[in-house]
């Protein structure tokens, strides 16, 4: 089996992922170029990961927002640090997220394959997710994660009735928790 057949058997597709330098300004501009949104804003979170098998914890913030038919992930590393999002040296698209039912089982088939893991949480049983290095066969970066991707169906319900312009940046105090697993 090839690199392309691993990706394909995965799914869900969750999200489109950018890594920038300020990320309410790209999602300012996505919106305005694409229509996309509304975007829900998690400022100044620590991500706790092992980087290439070094534990690494890097400030970042995050707006998610709806796109069409999938979510966008815009990302902005707030620390000085190396990380899963510095390594490639550039700003832009950054990845693909997948959903899959063993996170572990998963990035043994990639490595199988000449993938390998470049990033996993700190606890795996708590929130497992990771990302593979698929940029020699891929061009980007794959996260997997078998959590249900809820601020993708935040957002996507809120674009349900959302006027395309109004309340373009919300926070987690919007959402309306009762709402989540149904």
């Amino acid at each position: 089996m090839d690199v392309s057949k691993i990706v394909s058997k995965h799914t869900p597709l969750y999200h489109l992922g950018f890594y920038v330098p300020n990320a309410k300004a790209f999602a300012q501009a996505h919106h305005e170029l694409y229509g996309s949104g509304p975007y829900i804003a998690l400022e100044n979170n620590d991500s706790y990961t092992y980087f290439h098998g070094e534990k690494v914890t890097t400030n970042m913030t995050i707006y998610t927002g709806w796109w069409k038919d999938i979510s966008v992930e815009i990302i902005q590393q707030n620390s000085d640090n190396e990380s899963y999002l510095t390594e490639n040296g550039r700003y832009g698209f950054h990845h693909i997220c997948f959903g899959v039912s063993d996170v572990e089982a998963a990035v043994k088939e990639f490595a199988e394959y000449g993938v390998p893991v470049q990033m996993y949480n700190y606890d795996m049983a708590e929130f497992p997710f990771a990302y593979v290095d698929a940029r020699e066969t891929a061009g980007y970066y794959i996260e997997l994660n078998p959590q249900m991707d809820f601020m993708s169906q935040i957002v996507k319900g809120w674009a349900v009735d959302w006027d395309g312009e109004s309340n373009l940046f919300r926070s987690m105090a919007d959402v309306d928790m009762s709402q989540m697993g149904q």
